[in-house]
């Protein structure tokens, strides 16, 4: 296990430093259109879902704001996720980008008296992906608990297409993804039914 861990440390630091690398060489028109509408199968993934879940994009990951956008013009719930301790994480509901505020490690998270909701769509950030869907976190686990936690909620992944690696470990508590998306390719479970 311990290999296993080792391991997974030396991929972040890698993934980290190609996603930045690669970040830091986008133009500003480019990093403003990227993930600014979401392609056909996310979207309408989104049309079939009443609360669609996302993170607060920090520097180089690929941006939510224009997404939550989207979301919000065509009805949507949105809801981001608070860290509340080990815990899986509290997605909480706002109406507008305002209700956010510096949270946990200085992310942007709703504030505490925004609702509580159960998303029915989760779309987590990453480090690192494969094609087998597997997904390479921060380290914490507070997605995979999330997950877990939420069973039926479709889990959408988005990334910068250099964060694709050939192979992520999978411990036993990891959760695969059903769809990912970077800004020039949607890679599918292929049992997926949508």
């Amino acid at each position: 296990m311990n290999n296993l861990s080792d391991e997974k440390k030396k991929l972040r630091e890698e993934y980290r430093r190609r996603r930045d690398a690669f970040y830091s060489q986008l133009d500003a028109a480019t990093k403003g259109l990227a993930f600014r509408r979401p392609p056909s199968p996310l979207a309408k993934l989104i049309e079939q879902s009443n609360i669609v879940a996302m993170y607060s994009a920090m520097g180089p990951e690929a941006p939510t704001a224009r997404l939550a956008e989207y979301c919000i013009e065509i009805g949507k719930i949105i809801a981001f996720p608070a860290v509340t301790g080990d815990s899986p994480l509290e997605f909480r509901q706002v109406d507008t980008m305002e209700l956010l505020e510096a949270g946990y490690q200085n992310i942007a998270e709703p504030k505490a008296d925004c609702p509580v909701v159960v998303p029915d769509l989760i779309i987590t950030p990453m480090i690192a992906f494969d094609r087998s869907m597997g997904r390479l976190g921060q380290g914490k686990g507070h997605y995979d608990r999330t997950f877990a936690k939420h069973p039926d909620a479709t889990r959408i992944g988005l990334a910068w297409s250099v964060q694709e690696a050939d192979n992520i470990p999978m411990q036993p508590h990891d959760v695969t993804l059903e769809m990912i998306v970077t800004e020039s390719e949607i890679i599918q479970r292929v049992n997926m039914t949508s």
